[in-house]
């Protein structure tokens, strides 16, 4: 229902685990130090690894191989950590500023990426959506360059492109420029996370574009039903859990605001530096010293900040005309909370990798069936109380009987023998095996996986996630779906043309299991 980062792997992945492979070739014995040498082999196996998936794990192995006796050859970075098997080396400065290096010279590229653990979970209802609009303002003027104009002839100087966003628990900004110019990067990042000058004007501007954000939701056939749900599912601190936050909050925003924000969130002991791409971890951890240590550390933020404990769900039905031909069928409920509640955050993953899967039980009776046009499950993952979703789109004659069928089908998680051993394998594979697919592109890597999970836990626990989801038995599977999901308080969600809405009049008998 609101932003989420989906990691696609390929499908070959599904019968390594399974069925025999032909004998691997031998692979020539490549290494280098130099950058260049390095990136050309690396490229080498990458298209090798593409065009043979039956020995893409070889490939892997190769390319792993090449980039760990890099990294030993430049561990000289005094201080830096570096787990066994971890893409990360890493420093934290006095300051409490972590300092990431992700290391890949597979093209002459560097993205610096600094974030902050803030978003829509620090929200309280006069702040809804100001993190977002924050994040807007980041790419304004600062101290050094005092003027939109400046800030953006340097972007061009740099070569970079540039993004931000902010989810419910975490907000990031990114520059991707030529490695060669990675110092006069690092240097802009500094400037604009340290020295944010809020301008008026530009405040004006800025909160006009998010408005237009909200126009472009508004506009989206089921943003009415969704906006619903969230209010039905996380009342009354709904604005804990929505990014895109309030119309009027937004409309009054003020520069006090965004300086409230800074003080208390943008700070050293509150974010991350990472660095990522044809880089040195040396000469990055020198630069951030550089640049960055004597940023000063302010109150740590947390448990200062932290989010109200939700009430127990109460189970609520959401009804709203939708412009659409088909009934959507939402049925959400609530999940637990990393760090919390382990080991069910690796749970919950492993049941929606298996879910989302064209041979489970689920795709069967609901789509290969023909009970519905889509089906689509979300089990997120939230330091402060993850949601499990499940979302249908049925033709109107159909849909009392789909959402009927979800509902057994759900009951019947609960119960020993719903996933098979053979399903249990493969959805551990699968999460295994994205784990190191997902560290081939270090762009979307360092933005996305390493920023989420830095923020909502920590970079060793996502370390850990893998290895810690292959421990997992049936019988953590059913205790699971018993406290989470079946029998569970939910928020039903129905949309449909008005007259479509009369006909199938569903009522709060519904919600009962």
């Amino acid at each position: 229902m609101r932003h989420f980062l989906t990691i696609l792997c390929g499908i070959f992945i599904l019968s390594m685990p399974l069925h025999p492979q032909p004998k691997p070739r031998q692979l020539p014995k490549v290494s280098s130090p130099e950058s260049q040498r390095l990136g050309d082999t690396l490229r080498a196996l990458k298209d090798r690894m593409h065009a043979d998936p039956g020995n893409a794990e070889l490939y892997r192995q190769q390319m792993q191989a090449l980039r760990d006796s890099v990294r030993q050859h430049r561990s000289k970075s005094g201080g830096a950590v570096r787990g066994p098997n971890s893409p990360y080396q890493s420093i934290t400065l006095e300051n409490g500023l972590q300092v990431i290096v992700i290391e890949d010279h597979t093209v002459p590229l560097a993205t610096v990426d600094i974030t902050v653990r803030n978003g829509a979970f620090t929200e309280p209802d006069e702040f809804a959506g100001l993190s977002h609009l924050y994040e807007h303002m980041f790419f304004k003027a600062n101290a050094v360059l005092p003027s939109q104009e400046q800030f953006m002839k340097r972007i061009r100087q740099l070569g970079i492109t540039f993004n931000g966003y902010t989810s419910d628990e975490v907000v990031t900004y990114f520059f991707t420029l030529p490695s060669a110019n990675l110092e006069p990067g690092v240097k802009f990042m500094a400037d604009a996370i340290r020295t944010p000058k809020f301008n008026q004007e530009e405040l004006v501007k800025e909160r006009e574009v998010v408005l237009g954000e909200f126009d472009r939701n508004e506009a989206q056939p089921d943003f009415v039903l969704d906006y619903a749900m969230d209010s039905a599912l996380w009342m009354p601190y709904v604005s804990r859990k929505q990014p895109l936050g309030q119309r009027m909050v937004i409309k009054t925003a003020t520069v006090e605001k965004m300086e409230m924000i800074q003080q208390r969130f943008y700070l050293p002991n509150n974010a991350a530096l990472i660095v990522s791409g044809d880089v040195d971890p040396t000469v990055v951890f020198e630069l951030a010293r550089k640049y960055y240590a004597d940023w000063q550390r302010g109150s740590d933020p947390f448990p200062a900040y932290n989010p109200p404990t939700f009430p127990p769900l109460q189970s609520k039905l959401v009804v709203r005309e939708v412009k659409m031909p088909e009934v959507a069928i939402r049925m959400v409920l609530r999940g637990p909370s990393v760090g919390k509640d382990e080991p069910d955050p690796y749970i919950a993953q492993l049941i929606a990798t298996m879910l989302r899967q064209s041979t489970s039980r689920l795709h069967h009776v609901l789509i290969d069936s023909g009970l519905v046009t889509g089906a689509f499950s979300q089990f997120g993952n939230a330091r402060n109380t993850a949601d499990i979703g499940f979302y249908l789109n049925a033709e109107p004659e159909k849909a009392r009987k789909a959402l009927a069928t979800l509902k057994s089908e759900l009951a019947a998680m609960a119960k020993p023998g719903y996933f098979t051993a053979e399903e249990i394998a493969v959805g551990k594979q699968i999460i295994a095996d994205r784990s190191l697919f997902e560290r081939e592109n270090f762009h979307r890597f360092t933005t996305g996986t390493t920023a989420q999970w830095w923020s909502k836990a920590s970079l060793e626990y996502y370390l850990g996630f893998a290895p810690n989801v292959q421990k997992l038995t049936e019988a953590d599977i059913t205790r699971f779906a018993q406290r989470y999901i079946a029998g569970q308080p939910f928020v039903l969600g129905i949309g449909a043309e008005q007259k479509t809405l009369n006909t199938l009049n569903i009522t709060e008998e519904e919600l009962k299991w």
